[in-house]
């Protein structure tokens, strides 16, 4: 979980590879629910040493007659500790994975299908069954009707063939410099929306942060204008800015300091 959480970050995430990770620890969720007797013991023991250095027994709570607030679990600490907090964290994982992330794999599987490595392999079935999709998810980007399309995807499946097969491009980025738009309008739409389907909203919270650190209570009458540039500047740190720049852009208020001589 820690290594999708820090690929998400990412300005350049992927999203057919951060599906792909997800569908992996998803299986391995699983595979945890199905031996949770098994993988629960070793951290129920290292728990347990944690909990003796900190004095605190691990002792579940009583159990009653009438519980409305709470299950009760009987059996051993390691047994009510194992139902009451492991089982139901992993089951609410794995759905939230199987939400965020699992139930759009289909969906990105017929959007990468117009990718030149996918495309040329791609049959007459296989084409309807894409132009489906997309006239059901995004039907006003389709330029003309669907048997238009599919003529369009055909061509664009017969211009991927005649690529060699270590240039075809795997990306939607490196797929919209080789794609016409005049001879491939709705072709070319589609490679813009797979090139921009967000994965997380990572960078949008990133302007964010910058925005908290730059605007606090002791600066929060900074003007518009500075605190654009502040956040740029914080936010763009590989863009170089000479001191002669910020010197002549300051010059040109007025003042009464001359700062050019």
């Amino acid at each position: 979980m820690k290594n999708l959480s820090i690929f998400l970050q990412k300005e350049d995430c992927d999203l057919s590879l951060c599906i792909d990770y997800a569908n992996n620890v998803y299986d391995e969720i699983n595979e945890m629910r199905r031996d949770s007797e098994l993988k629960f013991k070793d951290l129920f023991v290292a728990a347990k040493e944690m909990a003796e250095k900190m004095s605190i027994n691990l002792v579940p709570p009583r159990n009653i007659g009438v519980q409305k607030n709470r299950d009760n679990y009987e059996g051993s600490p390691e047994a009510y500790f194992r139902r009451s907090i492991f089982l139901p964290f992993l089951d609410h994982l794995s759905m939230q994975l199987k939400t965020r992330f699992i139930d759009h794999r289909e969906l990105l599987s017929k959007i990468q299908n117009i990718l030149p490595i996918k495309c040329s392999e791609l049959n007459t079935k296989e084409i309807s069954e894409t132009v489906n999709t997309f006239a059901k998810e995004w039907p006003n980007d389709i330029k003309g009707s669907t048997d238009d399309f599919i003529a369009e995807i055909t061509m664009w499946r017969r211009h991927c063939l005649n690529m060699s097969k270590d240039k075809r491009p795997k990306s939607f980025i490196d797929t919209l410099n080789t794609c016409d738009s005049t001879l491939y309008q709705s072709i070319h739409r589609f490679l813009q929306i797979g090139a921009t389907l967000p994965v997380s909203v990572a960078t949008s919270e990133r302007s964010f942060s910058c925005l908290r650190r730059l605007k606090t209570y002791l600066r929060n009458k900074t003007g518009e204008e500075r605190l654009n540039g502040l956040m740029l500047l914080n936010l763009y740190r590989d863009v170089e800015v000479t001191y002669d720049e910020i010197i002549n852009i300051m010059a040109k208020v007025p003042r009464r300091l001359d700062l050019i001589l």
